[in-house]
């Protein structure tokens, strides 16, 4: 059964600020994200507290949230390493 992938407003925004300077990273972020709703706990992920997890993808670093209850995945920020 898949899972609902919603991205939180601040997530949106922090992934629209690098949309000028490197659209096709953006891009592939969000595929690795809706992949999210066919496996939520995917390679490149870790547990990050009971409810939480990080996603590690390329140079991008998702901490999401899981909600076993509604089956959604909730995105609450998106951020680059400095590589």
């Amino acid at each position: 059964m898949t899972w609902q992938v919603v991205w939180e407003p601040a997530a949106l925004d922090a992934a629209a600020g690098h949309l000028k300077d490197d659209p096709p990273s953006v891009e592939a972020l969000l595929r690795a994200t809706d992949r999210l709703a066919e496996n939520e706990r995917p390679d490149g992920s870790r547990a990050w507290g009971t409810r939480h997890r990080r996603l590690h993808y390329g140079t991008w670093r998702v901490p999401y949230r899981l909600d076993p209850e509604a089956r959604t995945i909730h995105i609450e920020h998106v951020g680059r390493t400095g590589a």
